[in-house]
């Protein structure tokens, strides 16, 4: 992003709406339906991201992007005050009329520092509270405790604070001053594109299950390996599918040792992380994703839901919105490979189901989880969303 970066040196031009990102995939993919619609309502969007992989994307959405430096997993004061300086200092340059910062350092640094450089409009969104509101070890509660603080500095700053699911709300609404002087709004995650994930009839043999997401303790990757045991066990014609890898950054993750041992024992295929996940979606039979993760609600899942197939995942935060027990999945205690493996077998036992719920998952996600309708909840509170959709009348 040389390029971009080089463009700060000179008159920088200015959008309407800035987005703060921790990453430049999740701008892409997960915030695309809320770019596209306020470019439809004839506001320019820029953003500030970390990172170049999906810079391509964005530039494909007419996105104008400038880089900022971003430790998602560091905490050392200094160097947090020089971020904030940065993201000052991009945010004077570019003038947005408003911003919306998500994750917790694009919130809890991005939303006063464009404050403090003038912007009347701002917004939060958190996608899920992730490991840091997972945990209960000394460490990470006294981490939570603080970040939850500067969460509510950061939404009373705001005109709302988005929620991806009522668990999460709930849980920062336990802070008083959260609780007094931020607006809350919970939306129905980040959507899916019914169009882009169609439905399809969903094959039932070989009995095809498949996971989706990062290789993570929380996200269910062990439980999941122990539970591909019994039912390969059972039925050595099942196929189990991790797509996605580990995260050397993070101590919760899965070591590349464990991934070639898991390789070499071949309960669990494993294909490596994939851009595009359609075609196995297509090609499986049943979604499953063992996630106690805090999770916003799992992009995967809403996939998933459009395709037309069954789920089977956790009662856990975020996962349990998107099933119906009984009607279109299961959930299942978190970290009990067991019943994991006892809803994975319903299936291959019962394979009639696997068409009849994949076809409420599809009616599910009609019915509250379109783009359309998660972009339409979140820019109903955005004022300048409003006034530009009157300005366009």
């Amino acid at each position: 992003m040389n390029d971009v970066r080089s463009s700060l040196s000179g008159n920088t031009p200015g959008v309407d709406f800035l987005f703060i990102a921790a990453n430049s995939r999740s701008l892409a993919v997960n915030r695309k339906p809320v770019i596209q619609a306020l470019q439809k309502r004839g506001l320019t969007v820029g953003a500030l991201v970390p990172d170049e992989e999906f810079r391509e994307d964005l530039q494909s959405l007419n996105v104008t992007v400038w880089p900022y430096a971003l430790d998602r997993h560091g905490m050392g004061i200094v160097a947090e005050i020089r971020r904030f300086m940065e993201i000052l200092s991009l945010i004077r340059r570019i003038r947005p009329k408003a911003v919306l910062g998500y994750a917790i350092k694009p919130v809890v640094l991005g939303i006063p520092a464009a404050r403090l450089a003038g912007v009347r409009e701002t917004y939060c969104l958190t996608t899920g509270m992730g490991y840091l509101f997972g945990s209960a070890t000394t460490r990470v509660r006294v981490i939570r405790w603080g970040v939850t603080q500067l969460f509510a500095i950061a939404g009373a700053l705001s005109r709302a604070f988005f929620f991806q699911n009522p668990d999460d709300c709930a849980e920062l609404r336990r802070n008083f001053f959260f609780r007094r002087f931020v607006k809350s709004v919970v939306v129905n995650g980040s959507g899916v594109d019914i169009v882009e994930y169609p439905f399809s009839s969903a094959p039932a043999d070989p009995p095809t299950f498949l996971f989706m997401g990062r290789f993570l303790r929380e996200k269910g990757i062990y439980d999941l390996v122990e539970a591909a045991k019994i039912v390969r066990a059972k039925d050595p014609s099942a196929r189990i599918i991790a797509l996605g890898s580990g995260d050397a950054t993070l101590v919760n993750s899965i070591s590349d040792a464990e991934l070639e041992a898991w390789r070499a024992e071949g309960v669990v295929e494993f294909p490596g992380r994939v851009r595009d996940v359609r075609s196995y979606l297509t090609a499986a039979s049943v979604v499953v994703l063992p996630s106690y993760y805090r999770e916003g609600i799992p992009r995967t899942l809403l996939e998933a839901l459009s395709t037309g197939r069954a789920i089977v995942t956790c009662d856990s935060v975020g996962c349990r919105e998107t099933v119906e027990q009984g009607c279109n999945g299961w959930l299942v205690p978190p970290q009990s490979p067991e019943a994991l493996a006892d809803r994975m077998l319903y299936f291959i036992e019962n394979p009639e189901a696997i068409l009849d719920m994949g076809r409420r998952s599809r009616e599910i996600a009609e019915a509250r989880f379109t783009v359309g309708h998660v972009a339409g909840q979140m820019l109903a509170e955005m004022e300048i969303a409003q006034l530009a959709e009157i300005a366009r009348q």
